[in-house]
């Protein structure tokens, strides 16, 4: 059985390309109060022609990541679901096939506003 499967799979991988998507940053809404949280996100993106799509691949992933309240983005069901809207959307918006989506790193900022309020009460402003 794990040869049948490997043999199926080693010329999707054999043709497959893939794109690196390294320290995408956005904003998403914390669900609890609204809050804008800042995320750093590094992906691999995995399929046929893909390097060709660079461009309207972020925006996908920028269009899926805005669906996602912060605390879903680190759940594994979070994490599932939001592979799987890149896929759907890369499909549906673009017809471009992702195969695979792979989440290197993901890093939520989630003091981004108070940290900025103390800075300004800090720092005089001078006229």
């Amino acid at each position: 059985m794990k040869k049948i499967l490997l043999s199926l799979l080693v010329p999707l991988l054999l043709f497959a390309g893939q794109l690196h998507l390294d320290r995408l940053e956005t904003t998403v809404l914390q669900k609890k109060n609204g809050e804008p949280v800042n995320v750093e996100l590094s992906l691999v993106l995995q399929g046929r022609d893909i390097e060709r799509n660079e461009i309207q691949l972020m925006d996908v992933v920028q269009t899926a990541l805005g669906s996602f309240w912060a605390e879903t983005l680190l759940t594994s069901q979070g994490k599932a679901k939001f592979k799987k809207m890149i896929i759907e959307l890369a499909d549906k918006q673009y017809g471009i096939e992702v195969d695979f989506v792979y989440i290197q790193n993901i890093r939520l900022q989630t003091e981004t506003l108070e940290k900025c309020l103390e800075l300004i009460r800090q720092k005089p402003v001078k006229y």
